[in-house]
């Protein structure tokens, strides 16, 4: 679970880096549409796609720092602090909470009880899923639609 975690954030870190690089010098490029027809909405679709990325980074920033708290033993720490959401005391009964999961599609901090029930906490902010959510289709949408603009100029030129 962490180990994924400890790849996922550098990864996306790089992930948005290198598509904000491509998509402002596709943007920069002049003439960039002419040459090939699906030029004009690559660099908008990377651009996009990096906001997801950054979204989504953002969200497992979140969920790191509760598992970083989950995992901080000592005094205070039966039941684990990021589970002490707004009515955590009825889930702390017996049986209790035992532990935690992490997901990361939704991205979110959840807690186990030891019935079998389980909850999410509030430590992702609520716009995170469905803003990554809206900005990745989006991102597909343009790269799609630059990749079939594209084919479809190299098939007109081919027949010509």
């Amino acid at each position: 679970m962490v180990p994924l975690l400890l790849l996922l954030l550098p990864g996306g870190l790089v992930a948005c880096v290198a598509l904000t690089g491509y998509g402002f010098g596709r943007l920069g490029r002049p003439g960039a549409e002419r040459a090939d027809g699906g030029g004009r909405l690559r660099g908008p679709a990377a651009l996009v796609g990096a906001a997801a990325v950054a979204v989504y980074v953002w969200g497992l920033l979140h969920v790191a720092g509760a598992v970083l708290a989950a995992e901080d033993g000592g005094t205070d720490s039966a039941p684990i602090r990021p589970c002490r959401t707004p009515g955590w005391q009825e889930w702390a009964r017996d049986p209790g909470i035992t532990g935690y999961t992490v997901s990361y599609l939704p991205v979110r901090f959840v807690c186990e009880t030891g019935d079998g029930g389980r909850y999410a906490t509030g430590h992702v902010p609520r716009y995170v899923n469905p803003a990554f959510f809206c900005l990745a289709v989006a991102a597909v949408a343009l790269a799609g639609t630059a990749a079939l603009d594209t084919e479809r100029r190299t098939r007109r030129r081919q027949a010509v």
